[in-house]
C-alpha cells in the first residue's frame, strides 16, 4: 500500500506542473490576484503549497495555511473558474477588465483581455488545479480549526477561572497567595501576567475589580468572535471542497484511470473523507 505522503507528493507534482503552465499566461498578460500584489496571480495560491513543503507550523492562527486563508483561497479558485482574467480588489469587491490595463515598459497598454482561446486555457488549468488544491489543504484545514478550536475552548476555561479568583478577591473570600497559586493554571501567559499586576493589595480596589472585569470580557468577546471566524472558514472549506469534486467528478475518474495511481488514490480518498464531512489526518 502507497504511503500517504508519496500520494500526497504525487498530488504536489501535477499542482507544480499546472503551476507551470499558469505562470508564462499569467505574466505575459498581467494578470494579478489584487492590487498591490504585482505577480502573476497564481502565485497568491502556490504560496501555500511553498508553506505545506516548507515546514510552516499549520495550527498557529497566523499562519498562511490558517484555515481562514485556505478557505479564502478555494472560494478564489472557484471563482476564477467564471471569471478566468478577473482581479481581486479587496476595497471595492471583484474587479475583471480595467485592472488588466496596465502599461508596459514602453508606456503602452497591452490589449483589454487576452484572446478566449487563453482564457479558455486557464480556465482548464485552474479547474484542475483547484482540484488538487481542495484535496491537498482539506487535512491540514481541518487540523488548523480543530487546534484553534481547542485552543480557545482552554482559554475560555481559563476565563472563568479568572472572574472566579477576581471575583473571591474583591469580595475577600481569598488571599492574594492563594489567588496567584490559582492564575498558575491559566496556561494564557498574556492573562495571567496582566491579571497578576493587580494583584499590588490583599484586597482588590473597586477600580482594580472594575479594570480586571473589564478585560476578561473584552478578551472573551475576541476569543468568541474568533471561535465564530474560524468555524465558519471551516464550514465554508468544506463546503467549497464538496462543490469542486461534485464539478470535476469526471476529471477525478480520468485521473484515477489514467496510470497516476497515487494521484488517484489520493483524490480518492480526499472525496471519500470530504462526503464524511472531514479532512484526511
Amino acid at each position: 500500500m502507497a504511503r500517504p505522503e508519496r500520494e500526497q507528493d504525487a498530488i504536489l507534482t501535477l499542482m507544480q506542473g499546472k503551476y507551470e503552465h499558469i505562470l508564462p499566461i499569467e505574466a505575459e498578460w498581467g494578470i494579478r490576484f489584487e492590487e498591490g500584489d504585482m505577480r502573476p496571480r497564481i502565485e497568491h495560491f502556490h504560496d501555500a503549497v511553498r508553506a505545506l513543503t516548507s515546514g510552516v507550523d499549520i495550527f498557529d492562527k497566523a499562519s498562511r495555511l490558517s484555515v481562514e486563508h485556505l478557505a479564502y483561497d478555494l472560494s478564489q479558485l472557484r471563482q476564477i473558474q467564471s471569471r478566468p482574467v478577473g482581479q481581486v480588489n479587496r476595497t471595492s469587491d471583484k474587479s475583471t477588465g480595467d485592472a488588466l490595463v496596465t502599461l508596459d515598459a514602453r508606456g503602452k497598454a497591452p490589449p483589454r483581455l487576452p484572446p478566449q482561446s487563453v482564457r479558455q486555457e486557464l480556465v482548464q488549468h485552474y479547474r484542475d488545479y483547484t482540484v488538487f488544491f481542495a484535496a491537498l489543504f482539506a487535512p491540514v484545514a481541518d487540523r488548523n480549526f480543530k487546534a484553534r478550536e481547542d485552543e480557545i475552548e482552554g482559554n475560555l476555561v481559563d476565563l472563568s477561572l479568572v472572574e472566579e479568583v477576581v471575583e473571591a478577591l474583591a469580595s475577600g473570600q481569598m488571599e492574594v497567595s492563594t489567588a496567584l497559586k490559582e492564575l498558575d493554571h491559566v496556561e494564557q501567559d498574556d492573562l495571567r501576567e496582566r491579571i497578576q499586576k493587580l494583584l499590588m493589595s490583599r484586597k482588590l480596589s473597586a477600580r482594580e475589580k472594575q479594570e480586571a472585569q473589564a478585560m476578561v470580557a473584552a478578551i472573551g468577546k475576541n476569543l468568541k468572535s474568533e471561535r465564530k471566524r474560524v468555524d465558519t472558514a471551516h464550514t465554508n472549506y468544506l463546503t467549497a471542497q464538496l462543490a469542486v469534486y461534485e464539478e470535476s467528478r469526471d476529471m477525478i475518474k480520468k485521473l484515477a484511470g489514467a496510470g497516476m495511481n497515487l494521484a488517484g488514490k489520493f483524490l480518492e480518498t480526499a472525496v471519500r473523507n470530504a462526503g464524511q464531512g472531514r479532512g484526511r489526518s
